[in-house]
């Protein structure tokens, strides 16, 4: 999926929270990863009635930024409704991993604020696993954990 796309579906999905903290990443806080390094972002997809969802495994609600495990992901995005669809599977794979190649894009347009942005209360925790713990991709969902 080339980069013109990718950005399409963002612009046609800016109203849903996970596109927003893509569209948006400068202005919410991180997640700390094992190796160090800091995730804004996690994907996932799932075939739901025969189309296929992309949906954040990394969320933010108010103060609080959790990465959530595979079951818990699934529900909490068709509860809230925070997901793109894809009519294959293939497009669906693309998008969630090919995002990503934007983000540079994305960031060197914004003026990054005079302070570090606040991490508010930024918390770590895997709803499926506990806290300390990463989930695992399944051959229906793909997971780029950050």
């Amino acid at each position: 999926m080339d980069q013109l796309k990718i950005l399409e579906i963002l612009n046609e999905n800016k109203d849903k929270n996970f596109v927003n903290r893509i569209l948006n990443a400068v202005s919410f806080p991180t997640l700390p990863n094992r190796d160090g390094s800091e995730s804004t972002h996690g994907m996932m997809f799932s075939e739901v009635d025969g189309k296929y969802i992309v949906y954040p495994s990394v969320v933010y609600d108010e103060e609080v930024m959790a990465r959530l495990g595979p079951d818990t992901a699934l529900g909490r995005a068709l509860r809230t409704e925070d997901f793109v669809e894809f009519d294959t599977i293939q497009d669906a794979y693309e998008f969630s991993k090919e995002y990503k190649k934007l983000l540079p894009l994305l960031d060197s347009d914004k003026e990054k604020p005079d302070k570090i942005y606040p991490k508010r209360k930024t918390i770590w925790k895997d709803m499926n696993t506990g806290p300390g713990t990463l989930s695992g991709d399944s051959m229906s969902e793909a997971s780029d954990g950050n």
